[in-house]
């Protein structure tokens, strides 16, 4: 995977623990797993502030916690999330909290009150352009929900992306490109590419060019299942 993430948003790689114990896996190793995060629709969405607190308080109960507000992130299809280490144990309407500056991820299942599993995370330095990249969705396959996994396995990489909007594709792609709406973004959509496995091209003739966006994700059949 290219390491060279100097105009997108802050890495974030979820490693594979075994439950009880820490085992770090390599960096490279981890991107590569953590691209089959399949979640249909798992999303990170981002919680309100309120809620955010509330479940910090929850879990600081249980563990001592980074003083810094985490990314949240919600399971909502745990039957995709199956081949990763981290996930064996997940259930939907489990909660991930990422700690980035502490490099900690917390797997906290809010109906038990339980924490069912904490890995290590490793975090990329960021630049000011990488804070403030803002990614377009367009799903364009016949898969319903394709962009919210797209959405999550971006957000997990990179959890401060701004996600502008998600909207159906005119057409219906067999690859999945992103897609350079300015000259400054062109690293970046490179990097976006080698991360999703996708391949970099031009806005395809007949789809509109969002607005606000540094990037475009036209979502084809390869990465929609």
């Amino acid at each position: 995977m290219n390491k060279s993430l100097q105009s997108i948003l802050i890495v974030v790689a979820i490693i594979a623990v075994a439950f009880g114990g820490f085992y770090f896996v390599k960096y490279e190793k981890a991107q590569k797993e953590i691209q089959t995060i399949k979640t249909d629709p798992s999303t990170t969405q981002k919680a309100t502030a309120a809620e955010t607190q509330k479940l910090i308080g929850e879990v600081g109960k249980l563990m001592e916690l980074p003083k810094e507000t985490p990314t949240i992130a919600t399971v909502t299809d745990a039957s995709k999330l199956k081949s990763q280490e981290f996930f064996q144990n997940a259930q939907n309407g489990d909660k991930v909290l990422i700690y980035t500056a502490e490099k900690k991820a917390i797997l906290y299942r809010e109906s038990l009150n339980k924490i069912v599993d904490v890995a290590p995370v490793n975090i990329g330095t960021p630049s000011a352009t990488q804070q403030q990249a803002k990614v377009a969705l367009l799903n364009g396959s016949d898969v319903s929900g394709a962009s919210s996994k797209i959405e999550t396995q971006i957000k997990t990489l990179y959890p401060g992306v701004e996600i502008t909007s998600r909207d159906n594709a005119k057409a219906k792609y067999a690859k999945t490109t992103v897609v350079a709406l300015n000259d400054a973004a062109k690293s970046a959509a490179a990097n976006l590419a080698g991360d999703l496995k996708a391949t970099v091209g031009n806005l395809p003739s007949g789809e509109n060019k969002p607005t606000g966006a540094d990037l475009l994700v036209i979502i084809g059949s390869d990465l929609a299942k």
